[in-house]
């Protein structure tokens, strides 16, 4: 055999999470998984120029994939201003002065974070609010990314005024006197996000100081959600600089796919760490906004079920055009009705044979009945899920009642049902740490308990099917012979761990390709 360039030694290496077969080290070589054994069988293959890592008992195991992340979205939440720890709209007014008042007259404010379920007010910030702040332009998102609220400055840089009609999709929404109050929904953020300023440079150093945050807490590929072409350029630009370690799969908006070349979007086949994949639909908005497409009205609001972005007309056009171009959708749907409606759309373009030929996917799948979960499951459809959602709706019974309440994250129904799970983090509405999304699905607070996934299940979510979800299973989500060395190094088995302790899990080393880079 070759000689090994890295060998971990003295460990618990699990290469498949769900077997639990265990071995005590590894050889590695050109970055790829060269043997697995025991301490005895695998430093003997050693030379002088191996390097040579001594877990010390600790527990390695396939490196973590985020399903679902916005990339330059938790970049930019990184740097600019942080809400999510604001409990009223007086102390959001006060962080807005503060951060305008280092700036130019020009600038703009921006953040995200904000949650009216955490705000003294219980209410949404409006332009009134934030226009008593500063006079630069304000434009703030919710946590869900699905509402956001913008002050006087920015609507009328952005155009809006009283006879600005609704886009498709998307709600502008107005004050008693008819003049927009500065709260935006849906397809009405683009509105205002299309002419906040773009710099190419600030763009990839959020990208860069993303990812080398979540490098630390063991995520070695990243399924990004692209929003625009200059954010997919940059992304690759710093792939080919080997600025980003992780492996990139990209989901582009639909907007895109005309924009590039015919091979660029196909699945992986080669191990390439840069691929351009799936393309990305929104449906409905979110359970926090009260625009999750519902098949029955909110609880805490019985005038509304929610909203669908898209209409049937336009998701089956687009579905039939994925058919004949040979892409992977990957739709955006919460609520029941978008749900169910997407089911039936995918059904009906694409059968059970083109399903998993393409390995379509309901991103988020939050409320599934029965009825959609078989069909999933006779279809094909990958079900992309975000653990710790479960963990941070916990005002859920105010939105849906407790009937509905068990059919919301049924993890373990669609587990059941044979539909394969994959998991993220739609980071930055949630922590991206992998660990809080496999502790939310395993203890579930709050919600129901015969929904839980054991720990093996919410492993091979975040690492095999996540591999499976992005067309790369001959090469990577395992640590096989033969597979790329994308691994991590825990402090604890997590299968030896009580449910506080899984939380409080760490990721000693993070290691890329056989490279140690956190």
């Amino acid at each position: 055999m070759p000689v090994p360039d890295l060998i971990l030694y003295n460990g618990w290496i699990y290469p498949e999470p769900e077997s639990r077969r265990r071995f005590e080290a590894m050889a590695v070589r050109n970055g790829m998984v060269a043997d697995l054994g025991s301490n005895h069988e695998i430093l003997k293959l050693k030379s002088k120029t191996t390097r040579i890592f001594d877990v010390r008992g600790r527990t390695v195991l396939p490196g973590f994939s985020d399903s679902h992340i916005h990339l330059l979205n938790y970049g930019m939440f990184l740097r600019t201003l942080n809400l999510s720890r604001s409990r009223s709209i007086e102390e959001i007014k006060r962080r807005v002065a503060n951060w305008s008042s280092t700036r130019s007259r020009d600038a703009w404010v921006l953040g995200r974070g904000w949650d009216d379920e955490k705000l003294r007010e219980h209410r949404y910030p409006t332009k009134d609010d934030l226009d008593l702040a500063t006079s630069n332009p304000v434009f703030l998102k919710r946590t869900c990314g699905h509402v956001a609220v913008a002050n006087s400055a920015a609507l009328s840089v952005a155009g809006i005024d009283d006879l600005s009609a609704n886009p498709s999709g998307g709600q502008i929404v107005m004050d008693p006197q008819g003049t927009p109050n500065g709260v935006l929904k849906e397809t009405a953020i683009e509105l205002v996000e299309k002419v906040v300023p773009e710099s190419m440079d600030e763009t990839k150093k959020a990208l860069v100081y993303a990812s080398r945050k979540l490098a630390r807490l063991g995520l070695t590929s990243l399924h990004c959600i692209i929003s625009s072409l200059a954010e997919l350029n940059s992304l690759r630009e710093l792939k080919q600089e080997q600025k980003i370690p992780q492996s990139i799969y990209a989901i582009i908006p639909a907007k895109l796919v005309d924009s590039l070349a015919p091979l660029e979007l196909s699945s992986e086949k080669n191990g390439d760490s840069f691929h351009v994949g799936g393309v990305k639909l929104y449906l409905d908005g979110s359970l926090g906004a009260r625009t999750a497409a519902l098949n029955e009205p909110y609880r805490d609001d019985p005038s509304s079920s929610g909203m669908l972005v898209m209409s049937r007309e336009e998701l089956a056009e687009i579905a039939s055009k994925a058919k004949k171009s040979g892409f992977q959708l990957c739709i955006h749907a919460i609520g029941d009705k978008a749900v169910d409606l997407t089911v039936r759309i995918l059904g009906d373009t694409f059968g059970p044979e083109g399903c998993r030929q393409l390995r379509h996917r309901i991103e988020h799948a939050s409320i599934v009945s029965e009825a959609s979960m078989r069909e999933m499951r006779r279809l094909g459809i990958i079900a992309s899920v975000q653990p710790r959602f479960v963990y941070s709706d916990q005002w859920a019974n105010d939105r849906l009642g407790h009937e509905r309440l068990s059919e919301l994250y049924p993890f373990a129904s669609m587990s059941r049902a044979g539909i394969m799970l994959t998991a993220g983090s739609d980071c930055p509405v949630e922590d991206p740490n992998p660990f809080e999304g496999i502790w939310s699905a395993v203890s579930r607070p709050g919600l129901d308990k015969k929904e839980r996934l054991t720990v093996g299940k919410v492993l091979v979510a975040y690492t095999k099917n996540s591999a499976y979800a992005s067309f790369s299973e001959n090469f990577r989500g395992t640590l096989g012979a033969g597979n790329v060395a994308d691994m991590v190094v825990l402090d604890r088995d997590p299968y030896q761990s009580s449910l506080e302790s899984l939380r409080e899990t760490r990721v000693v080393r993070t290691i890329i390709g056989g490279k140690v880079v956190s």
